[in-house]
């Protein structure tokens, strides 16, 4: 692939199939029309209307067994993330589908509020998030996080972020509530320092020197 070929901003550069599929659409060639167009199309926001919010995992990899996870799909585009062969559940594929079309849990908050009133309920980490991350940029316009955290700052209940985007200072306030009863923790992931391997590798994340000044707002 030539540098006039390469999609500026995506961290997938094709959309392989998905392998549940027998059969495949194909974008066939149209005489004039503009190839770099195609590959341009903007990020797709996708509602989905769940029946229950918190996913839960027995795996003796991970320290914690409860996630949630207000957005699949990630328009971080980070090549190397493991969560993008989950797309191809939802019949997409795990290459430019999962950071262009995003699903979206808009009842996130009002389904785990049902959860945490449930009288058989037993409080214990939920991690935001398991997959993908939730302060992707359209966190920002929509606020599910955020309405996820009032929520364990309402019934003071544990909960453990990662993220790689900035956004995170907005919750700073939520944050610290939790933090005055130790009910948070927080990891940002920083995978290199060099500029130029972050735009190849993590597209649409935060800066390695944001992350820095955010973790030194999160420990200040």
């Amino acid at each position: 692939m030539n540098s006039s070929e390469y999609l500026k901003g995506r961290g997938a550069q094709i959309n392989p199939n998905n392998k549940f599929f027998s059969n495949q659409y194909v974008q066939e060639h149209v005489e004039g029309l503009d190839e770099e167009f195609l590959g341009a199309e903007k990020t797709q926001f996708i509602p989905t209307h769940p029946k229950s919010i918190i996913s839960k995992s027995n795996s003796p990899d991970l320290r914690f067994e409860r996630s949630i996870n207000p957005y699949q799909g990630c328009e971080h585009g980070c090549i190397y993330c493991y969560a993008r062969n989950s797309h191809e559940y939802w019949g997409f594929s795990a290459g430019l589908d999962f950071e262009r079309k995003i699903l979206v849990k808009h009842n996130a908050a009002q389904l785990l509020e049902q959860e945490f009133r449930k009288s058989s309920y037993q409080p214990d980490l939920i991690m935001l998030s398991g997959n993908t991350d939730c302060y992707q940029p359209i966190e920002r316009k929509l606020g599910i996080t955020r309405s996820l955290l009032e929520l364990m700052v309402k019934y003071q209940h544990p909960v453990s972020i990662i993220s790689k985007n900035v956004l995170m200072r907005r919750d700073f306030d939520l944050l610290r509530e939790l933090a005055a009863h130790e009910l948070v923790s927080v990891a940002v992931t920083i995978n290199s320092l060099r500029e130029e391997v972050r735009q190849k590798m993590e597209p649409r994340t935060a800066t390695a020197s944001a992350r820095l000044k955010l973790i030194e707002g999160l420990t200040g």
